[in-house]
């Protein structure tokens, strides 16, 4: 019996030493007894138990650590505890944030808020007066961005400390202020946008409500930016535009909001002004300032200008609409008087914008409702003493009242109805010219626009199989700044159409700003002579010259010649003596409907009437 108890002590004393391992804390260990005895044998299996359930524990421990320790490198969080009453911080992971490791315990929260700016260090430290809170804050260095939560810990004695979470969040706050900047500027130029604009002009309107305060609404556009893109290229237009606003930034204050509203059209809302002569005075600086910065760039040579509309607060308009809309108009007064300048809004200006604004509007559809009508002038051909063709020429009449060719044409090609209308005459006069028993010319005017479309040649073939008009009976005309425009694409077109049998003529010849240059662009058929030059015959030296000159270029190239706007019989003489082939004027007919050259178009079966002698007599 006592051999036994002596061999059961001995095996627990061997567990016991085994265990000695264990608690220098190797969980690895596993307990081995040759005791026969169960009691010894039940005690080894259960420590080896125990043993296995704690490694397995701490393994999982180790492993929630690990997770929690890339979570906070990750997500670029730092925790730690502030346990209460003693104050003692105690690290959450190992990405506590805390300082480097001290002699003493540390304690309290000085350490924490010394890394705070000095404008969101109160907020913070009254984080840990209550039940805490969340702070975003910027920090003391003034680069970085921080995020801190504070959760309050209670237990049965109440409060216990305070769990304190920090996310590091520059990288969130750069991408929100740039997503913010981007919603707020022109990315080309780095100027505020038009809904950045529209927030300051708000901001100043109710501050002029408050205070009494003035300020005025300059709206800028570039003269001929469009031809820049076309003759240039887009990338010498964007350099343009963020000289221009270099440019303005400089002439500008600092109190001045600068912005680019869409192309290139840019505003500048002047701020505390005392009266217009403040806005004249920015006006006239910055006219000068643009076109000196304007000229130093390669498109100098078209677009070295700009027009300037001014809208003064709160006369002009109580809000942001009608102040932009105003200097809009004004703008555009600058740009029918011949640009490069500036003009204030004033109430004739805008009446007359009012009806130009209708007239736009009524333009659209015009042709549908009955409203456009073709009228034709006849052209004279000296030689035969006859009529050989005529011009056709669109009539708006609007409201009962006739509107000038001059007034509404420029609106429709601004406002792109000339596309609808252009359409319009070409399909009318080929049909009515398919109908006349004498085969007479019919030429149709063509503007940029009805170019640029693209599918004017696939109009023409179109409108001359349906009308069954001989296309060599149709010709078109063109102008010299039709081609300036784009004249690469301008030409394609043209020679499109001139290989289906259309003749092209160059109308107002002598006019644009290189005529010899256009002649060289493409192989034109005819050219009109501007009735400029013909209005001067007789009175300058000059004008004959170059009519002769004119006419000289035109037997060296065989082309036809026209001379358009002859309006008396001395014209028309001096003319036949210089050579000129064929006349076109008031002396030979004023537009009208085509009834009134029945006989001409051999129509009048009771005359067989086939020439018109050129009068006597001026018409009155």
């Amino acid at each position: 019996m006592d051999q036994a108890e002596t061999l059961d002590r001995a095996a627990v004393e061997a567990l016991c030493e085994a265990m000695c391992g264990v608690v220098s804390g190797d969980l690895s260990v596993r307990l081995r007894t040759a005791s026969a005895d169960l009691t010894v044998q039940k005690l080894s299996l259960l420590a080896n138990f125990m043993l296995e359930t704690a490694q397995r524990a701490v393994e999982r421990s180790r492993a929630y650590a690990g997770a929690l320790d890339n979570v906070q490198r990750i997500a670029r969080l730092s925790a730690w505890q502030l346990v209460l009453p003693d104050q003692e911080v105690v690290p959450v992971g190992t990405a506590a944030g805390l300082p480097d490791a001290a002699a003493a315990p540390l304690r309290g929260t000085a350490w924490f808020l010394d890394r705070v700016g000095p404008g969101c260090r109160a907020a913070m430290a009254a984080l840990f007066q209550g039940d805490g809170g969340t702070l975003e804050w910027l920090a003391a260095d003034g680069e970085a961005w921080f995020r801190t939560e504070v959760a309050a810990l209670r237990d049965e004695g109440g409060l216990s400390g305070y769990l304190v979470i920090t996310q590091d969040v520059s990288e969130r706050r750069r991408a929100t202020e740039r997503i913010r900047y981007l919603a707020e500027h022109d990315p080309l130029t780095g100027l505020a946008n038009r809904r950045r604009l529209h927030e300051q002009l708000e901001g100043e309107l109710e501050a002029g409500r408050r205070q009494g305060t003035k300020f005025a609404v300059h709206v800028i556009d570039v003269d001929r930016f469009k031809t820049v893109n076309d003759l240039f290229g887009h990338a010498a237009g964007d350099r343009l535009l963020v000289d221009l606003a270099t440019c303005l930034r400089q002439e500008a204050r600092e109190s001045d909001m600068i912005a680019r509203i869409g192309g290139d059209e840019f505003v500048v809302l002047q701020t505390g002004i005392g009266d217009a002569r403040d806005a004249g005075a920015l006006a006239g600086r910055l006219v000068g300032a643009v076109s000196a910065r304007l000229a130093e760039t390669g498109a100098r040579a078209l677009a070295a200008t700009v027009s300037i509309g001014i809208a003064l607060a709160p006369d002009d308009g109580t809000t942001a609409e009608a102040l932009l809309s105003h200097a809009d108009m004004a703008l555009y007064q600058v740009k029918s008087t011949g640009r490069n300048g500036f003009a204030f809004f004033n109430t004739e200006i805008n009446e007359a914008q009012l009806a130009r604004r209708r007239m736009e509007a009524e333009l659209r559809g015009a042709c549908e409702r009955g409203e456009m009508a073709v009228h034709y002038q006849p052209l004279f051909e000296i030689a035969s003493d006859r009529v050989v063709g005529f011009e056709a020429l669109v009539r708006w009449r609007w409201n009962g009242e006739e509107i000038s060719p001059a007034t509404f044409i420029p609106i429709a090609e601004e406002s792109g109805s000339i596309i609808e209308i252009g359409r319009f005459v070409l399909r009318e006069a080929c049909r009515e010219a398919a109908g006349w028993p004498a085969k007479l010319r019919v030429a149709v005017n063509i503007s940029a626009l009805q170019i640029q479309d693209g599918g004017l040649p696939d109009l023409v073939a179109t409108v001359l199989e349906e009308t069954g008009l001989e296309a060599g009976r149709l010709e078109l005309e063109v102008t010299e700044s039709l081609l300036l425009a784009n004249a690469e694409a301008a030409t394609e077109v043209l020679a499109r159409i001139r290989a289906l049998g259309v003749t092209i003529s160059l109308d107002d010849f002598g006019t644009g700003y290189s005529s010899l240059a256009t002649l060289r662009m493409f192989p034109f058929d005819k050219i009109k002579l501007d009735r400029s030059f013909v209005n001067d015959l007789g009175r300058l030296g000059e004008a004959e010259a170059i009519v002769m000159a004119v006419l000289g270029l035109g037997r060296a190239l065989d082309v036809s010649v026209v001379a358009e706007g002859v309006e008396t019989k001395e014209q028309a003489a001096m003319l036949r003596e210089a050579g000129c082939s064929l006349l076109q004027g008031y002396l030979i007919g004023r537009p009208a409907p085509i009834a009134r050259f029945s006989a001409e178009v051999g129509r009048d079966v009771t005359s067989r009437m086939t020439k018109t002698p050129i009068p006597a007599d001026s018409p009155g």
